[in-house]
């Protein structure tokens, strides 16, 4: 790939172009030719990527490396996201040689430590000192999947100073049934005395017969009360109605704490599936015990029957750092609105206005008085340009960049951006998008808010594909621009993990139905980052889509996402709903936040465009389920 003019007069101009050929090297570390590699680390002096071979050099042969060697490497790249890597690679391998002594050196060197490399650091504290403070790490306990292997010593001592107990135990036994892991709730019977109902058969059972399952347990002991909690959340996931009867069933069986936590259980998976009686449920089962997960689905229970009483009591009930978030400010202050209260509600409202992410939006056009005037972008010099392109990590990013090393390129650029100031960011987002990487541009302008502007954090590239597109498919231009802003940043070469390819993210299957329904029968799908076809395949998948959901931006948007078919199904059968409400119930957190994030870029692209619609114009109502819509047979 060759770099783009400007970065290469500005390469030029610090005397650092990069001369290694990162292909070779990658193929020289995944086949471990240790010659290859040492040639060329030796071959990289004062070139801006010497340091790539170098890591590799150490990284592919780690198990046989000195502690001198591994120091050099510090002593000349330390401060590195290169650097932070190697240092977590070598923290795991002291940790394999056991070698503690170093250990406890280099581990405060850390930017960001792992829970696996945390439990390690307190084995070598242990060992080295003979005691640690493990009261940090108890929490970790409470998980409802394994931890690493190094976190075992440490649970094991957190048990002999009775900072963990059996009751601890149990609990994690009751979070691993209630996320479906059969396997690792039995491999935790010991630690509660291998109770026969936590038997691979018994949970078997209660997973595939769960009615069956509850008039063969022993409720006597705490083991087949857990089994029969567990049996009843398996049936609420396919009949919230019928586990509710199976649960009353069982009153003269349970404790009340139990019976409550089951009343829980089945609220939370009967919300997911927006059943009317789930805020019910939420009142029988209390919110006492529940997690964050759980308090914010009480809410959404509430929501979505509009009890907005119970909404108000619910988020009141929340701890302060949850109730803190955006989301959860908003319904508050629409709470207190609807309780007669709105003199309440118009600071928090005001308050949580000064943004542009939805719930701001939102607030902005409810808050009343006009905001002051935000403050005019910063126009950076090209002085101060030169001098941030000049910075060596960002050298690095550009360099790795400019042969397609993206998520190297990313790291290193996030990485020097960490220390720069409002005015140095901005100069950095200035300079990214020069060199037409706009992800990066979008990530310094961000992180330079208010000082960048609106068309900086919501760049319009790919213009004349997008609104020819846009137009022939008569959609509007600020809602796809807003998709493909949320889908790939406007990198028209990225491939997702799960196939998804190009501006608009098209996968494979949806661009072959695409080019079906034009005529056309066979797709290269190669093409699909090119930005001519991709724009023009997705606007005509976005138009089929919003033609299938009654024209509706928001039904389309989570389509888009999760699929057509989920989206009508999140709908009410009968009755028109708040569209603020149709999101905040989404079942997907992942769609649930894109949609948000969807639609308030197309409010803000329309800003930007000169459009003066109203946030809340853009977000229609959501009507009904329509049992004559045209079937939906998009992939």
């Amino acid at each position: 790939m060759k770099l783009p003019v400007f970065l290469c007069l500005l390469v030029a101009s610090i005397g650092a172009h990069a001369q290694i050929d990162l292909s070779a090297l990658r193929e020289a570390a995944r086949s471990r030719d240790i010659p290859a590699l040492s040639r060329m680390a030796d071959n990289a002096q004062n070139d801006p990527l010497e340091m790539y071979p170098r890591y590799y050099l150490l990284s592919t042969q780690l198990n046989t490396v000195a502690q001198e060697d591994v120091d050099a490497f510090f002593a000349r790249f330390d401060g590195t996201p290169l650097a932070e890597r190697l240092r977590q690679d070598w923290l795991k391998e002291l940790g394999r040689r056991q070698d503690w002594a170093h250990y406890v050196v280099e581990f405060p060197k850390l930017d960001s430590p792992s829970l696996d490399l945390q439990c390690l650091n307190a084995q070598a504290r242990i060992a080295a000192t003979g005691s640690a403070d493990l009261s940090k790490l108890r929490g970790f306990w409470f998980a409802d999947k394994g931890q690493p292997e190094s976190c075992g010593p440490i649970f094991e001592s957190l048990f002999s100073a009775g900072q963990l107990t059996q009751e601890d135990a149990w609990l994690r036994i009751r979070m691993a049934l209630s996320a479906g892991r059969n396997d690792f709730a039995t491999q935790l019977a010991p630690r509660v005395g291998f109770p026969s109902e936590l038997t691979g058969r018994v949970l078997g059972q209660a997973n595939s017969q769960p009615q069956k399952a509850l008039g063969k347990l022993d409720y006597s002991h705490r083991a087949g009360r857990e089994v029969a909690l567990f049996a009843v959340q398996r049936i609420a996931r396919t009949d919230p109605d019928a586990a509710a009867q199976a649960l009353d069933s069982l009153k003269e069986k349970l404790p009340e704490a139990d019976r409550r936590y089951g009343w829980q259980q089945i609220a939370e998976i009967a919300a997911k599936k927006q059943y009317p009686e789930a805020s019910g449920w939420f009142s029988r089962g209390g919110l006492d015990g529940l997690d964050a997960d759980g308090r914010a689905w009480s809410v959404r229970a509430a929501l979505r029957v509009g009890d907005m009483t119970a909404v108000l009591d619910r988020i009141a009930a929340m701890p302060a750092d949850q109730a803190a978030e955006n989301a959860w400010r908003y319904w508050y202050a629409q709470a207190l609105k609807r309780a007669n209260r709105a003199q309440e509600a118009a600071p928090i409202l005001l308050k949580l206005s000064d943004g542009d992410d939805f719930y701001a939006l939102l607030a902005r056009e409810e808050a009343g008085p006009a905001l002051e005037a935000t403050p005019s972008p910063y126009l950076p010099t090209d002085t101060e340009i030169k001098t941030v392109g000049a910075k060596p990590g960002v050298v690095r990013a550009l360099a790795l960049f400019g042969q397609n090393w993206r998520v190297e390129g990313n790291r290193e650029w996030n990485w020097a951006m960490r220390d720069l100031s409002p005015q140095e960011l901005v100069a950095a987002s200035t300079l990214a998008a020069r060199n037409k990487i706009y992800d990066r541009s979008i990530y310094s302008a961000e992180r330079a808010k208010p000082l960048s502007g609106l068309v900086m954090r919501f760049p319009t590239p790919y213009r004349e594909q997008i609104e020819r597109e846009a137009r022939a498919q008569n959609l509007d231009p600020a809602w796809v621009y807003g998709l493909i802003r949320q889908e790939s940043r406007f990198v028209a070469d990225i491939r997702s993990g799960a196939g998804a390819s190009g501006l608009m993210q098209l996968m494979p299957s949806t661009a072959q139905w695409v080019g079906k329904k034009n005529g056309q029968k066979k797709l290269d799908i190669s093409s699909l980052t090119d930005p001519d076809t991709n724009v023009a395949y997705g606007a005509f998948y976005l138009r089929y889509i919003l033609d299938r959901l009654g024209g509706q931006a928001i039904l389309a948007t989570a389509g888009y996402n999760a699929g057509p078919g989920r989206a009508k199904a999140w709908q009410d059968d009968t009755r028109q709903l708040d569209p603020i409400v149709y999101i905040e119930t989404i079942p997907f957190e992942e769609t649930r936040d894109y949609v948000k994030k969807v639609m308030a870029n197309a409010q803000l692209y329309g800003a930007s465009f000169g459009e003066s619609e109203s946030f809340h114009t853009r977000l229609a109502p959501i009507p009904g389920k329509n049992v004559d819509a045209a079937t939906i047979d998009a992939p």
